[in-house]
């Protein structure tokens, strides 16, 4: 009989089946079903650990019936860590059964840098061709509606990886400091100029940028999918590589790179820093920027910003609240999932789709022109959805906005 290795009585135990995570879960809210909740999973895992069931597909696939976005673990009142519980199921149901294709293709084509690079330059063209810009720039629009789903939105692939070489960009004016960027796969491959901006933003603030050509997907695809023995393989080269850096520290703008570096990377012989953490200790010097225009724009908590590495919700606040001519309005349920969850997008597009609609209707309401966040997975999830309602306004990542304040 299995068992999730890793887990101990205790741990599985310490549940109560209390019911809290019931109330924010994205996926139970929309299934409504016991087995994609927490308490729901942690029993599943429980049984299989007893000797009381058997892990078969279905039990499988309601492991992976969840977008990690760690909310049931904030609430809980007697602090059950969920994330180990789920990623330890999930490794389980991947060594019996395999990656489910959707996951095997997305950790397959994102571990595998050269590969990635090579399908970037084919489709690069391809995607411009075929499809029609969003309101959202940086990505694009199939030209039809898909059954179910609707507007569907892609990333602009680049035809040119950001790390094509070696690269370093001096401070402006007297140096701060030294960072690493570590772009990631969606900069890296589609988000080219959000990385771009996200440099100019550092820069800006006095730190020389160091982007290293040996880099790679930091692992996160295969490590929420469980397989963990990719995921050690893409953590194993990535402290090799980076670790030569001579830097201060590291910096992310995606907020699942920066919570699976947080976490898992600790080798690193240097602290990492999620991008609005940066910001936040400069604010002041973040004040003397000045947009070129009045803005309306409200604010999208990443979940492994404010879950994943516990960032305090008032640092991105605080930074737009004092950036001059931004007018910043809350959105209601901003710290809520915008559904995307890595995968789980391709897995459970419907389930998704709902999720989704959810947060770009919140963001529609606050009248705002531009939704701002810090992951670029957000920001293609949350494009789609203001598309698919209709909406006027777009999203954006900070870098974005922030780059054209240095201007």
């Amino acid at each position: 009989m299995e068992k999730v290795a890793g887990l101990t009585p205790e741990l599985l135990e310490k549940c109560v089946r209390c019911g809290s995570c019931r109330q924010v879960c994205p996926v139970f809210n929309v299934t409504h079903e016991e087995p994609s909740v927490a308490r729901g999973k942690i029993f599943l895992a429980d049984m299989l650990n007893k000797g009381k069931a058997e892990l078969d597909r279905e039990i499988f696939n309601f492991f992976n019936l969840c977008t990690t976005c760690l909310r049931c673990e904030e609430i809980c009142p007697v602090m059950v860590d969920y994330e180990k519980i789920i990623i330890s199921a999930r490794a389980l149901g991947v060594k019996k059964f395999g990656l489910p294709p959707e996951k095997r293709a997305a950790v397959e084509l994102l571990s595998n840098r050269s590969l990635l690079e090579k399908v970037a330059k084919l489709t690069s063209p391809i995607t411009k061709l075929l499809t029609k810009p969003s309101k959202s720039p940086g990505n694009r629009l199939l030209p039809f509606k898909l059954p179910k789903l609707g507007k569907v939105l892609l990333p602009q692939v680049s035809s040119k990886p950001f790390n094509y070489k070696e690269r370093f960009f001096p401070a402006e004016g007297k140096e701060k400091g030294r960072v690493l960027f570590f772009t990631g796969c969606m900069f890296n491959n589609f988000y080219t100029k959000t990385a771009m901006n996200t440099v100019k933003v550092l820069n800006a603030l006095g730190y020389s940028v160091y982007v290293p050509r040996e880099q790679h997907c930091c692992g996160a695809p295969a490590f929420f999918a469980g397989d963990l023995d990719k995921f050690k393989e893409m953590k194993e080269k990535n402290v090799k590589a980076l670790s030569k850096a001579d830097v201060d520290f590291c910096v992310t703008a995606c907020a699942t790179c920066g919570h699976v570096l947080k976490k898992e990377y600790g080798e690193l012989p240097f602290p990492v820093k999620e991008l609005v953490e940066v910001l936040f200790e400069n604010l002041e010097e973040v004040g003397k920027w000045k947009l070129p225009s009045p803005v309306r724009a409200t604010w999208h908590h990443p979940c492994h910003i404010v879950r994943g590495q516990k960032i305090p919700r008032s640092y991105p606040i605080d930074v737009l609240k004092i950036l001059q001519n931004l007018e910043y309005v809350e959105m209601e349920e901003a710290d809520n999932c915008c559904g995307m969850g890595g995968s789980f997008k391709i897995s459970h597009p419907e389930i998704s789709k709902e999720i989704q609609v959810k947060k770009a209707k919140n963001a529609d309401k606050t009248g705002a022109e531009v939704v701002l966040t810090e992951c670029p997975g957000c920001v293609m999830n949350i494009a789609e959805g203001l598309e698919r309602i209709g909406s006027n306004a777009k999203c954006l990542h900070i870098s974005d906005l922030l780059a054209q304040a240095i201007d």
